[in-house]
């Protein structure tokens, strides 16, 4: 009897684990997208010495700086391994961001990325 409940525990635990497991997003960028969320630390180099703290917020469709900078941003991809997101800022920028962690490196194609956002952040944890 005892080892017919053990067996039934270890079958709804295995069934729990799969289910939650099909709900977790399978695509790269989906996944980059959802740890994103939240708010992100880091410093920002200014002119080679000079630096700022800078806090990133990012929601689902927006990221915004405490530098007054904010774009919607669209058209999360995985490319060649690594994620991509679009801005709709005047430059029409793309930041590739990656995620280990508490820890967000973000890379860009223009301006508007380099003096706006810090390339290593840390998430602030609440």
């Amino acid at each position: 009897m005892k080892k017919f409940f053990l067996m039934a525990t270890l079958a709804v635990c295995a069934v729990l684990f799969v289910g939650c497991k099909q709900n977790e997003p399978s695509d790269p960028a989906a996944k980059v997208k959802a740890a994103c969320v939240g708010d992100w630390k880091g410093t920002l180099i200014i002119l080679g010495e000079e630096s700022e703290e800078v806090t990133v917020t990012f929601t689902e469709d927006r990221v915004t700086t405490t530098g007054n900078f904010t774009a919607k941003l669209s058209n999360w991809r995985a490319i060649d391994g690594q994620v991509w997101v679009d801005l709709d800022d005047e430059m029409k920028s793309s930041m590739n961001i990656a995620i280990d962690g508490v820890n967000m490196t973000i890379k860009g194609n223009s301006t508007a990325i380099t003096m706006n956002f810090p390339e290593k952040l840390t998430k602030l944890l609440k």
